[in-house]
């Protein structure tokens, strides 16, 4: 029986060093992109945000697409017991994280402009498109029989990113912002390490997805 301490997943992100020499900055691809659809850019706390001038969802009537998730290629050694298909998310998980998605998504976004999701989309005013891009599990969510216990400093990773169309298919809303589930970087010591279960997991998503929209709130504002 294999007997596993901990399970430590990095994900590195280059460090880009820009040296303003009295130029104006240029715009970033999401925001250029953005610009061409005549939505204004935002100031945000996440990566990107842009909306409609004079943004307006009150009182909305909003048709959720399924969730798209892309999962992050990953590589398994000949000694673990895990191969990728296990760090995917089956069917009844697919389906749990899309209802939690339209949860949060209601109830920081939508509610406090007197907005709601509809389940059909012949009644909606709005069209949502999700995506979930890059997308890496810690560890399988499924307990494996040879796996004591496995130890992460995050979750998941990924980048969420999500557009709003009008009934004629316009956009009139994006954002996409990188994701960090249940990251623990800003602790030292042991305690820089949680247990990792399938518990831990949705409760790091449901925090995590309400950070996100809470922060899409307070941006369009």
């Amino acid at each position: 029986m294999m007997n596993m301490r901990f399970l430590k997943v990095l994900f590195a992100a280059p460090l880009v060093l820009t040296l303003m020499a009295g130029c104006a900055q240029q715009p970033s691809a999401e925001d250029q992109a953005a610009i061409e659809d005549g939505l204004v850019p935002k100031a945000s706390g996440l990566d990107s945000v842009s909306a409609a001038f004079a943004f307006d969802l009150s009182g909305a009537k909003v048709y959720m697409e399924p969730l798209s998730i892309d999962y992050n290629k990953r590589f398994a050694r000949a000694s673990s017991p895990f191969r990728e298909a296990d760090y995917r998310l089956d069917e009844k998980d697919r389906a749990k994280l899309q209802a939690l998605i339209g949860e949060t998504l209601g109830e920081r976004f939508l509610a406090p402009r007197n907005s709601e999701l509809v389940t059909d989309r012949s009644e909606a005013d709005y069209v949502m498109q999700l995506d979930l891009r890059r997308f890496s599990i810690a560890a399988p969510l499924e307990p494996s029989a040879g796996v004591w216990r496995v130890y992460a400093d995050q979750s998941a990773w990924g980048v969420l990113s999500g557009e709003l169309l009008d009934s004629q298919g316009n956009p009139v809303m994006r954002f996409s912002d990188r994701r960090e589930m249940g990251d623990n970087f800003g602790s030292l010591g042991p305690n820089r390490f949680d247990r990792f279960n399938r518990v831990t997991f949705w409760a790091d998503m449901r925090t995590d997805l309400r950070r996100a929209f809470r922060s899409l709130d307070k941006t369009l504002q």
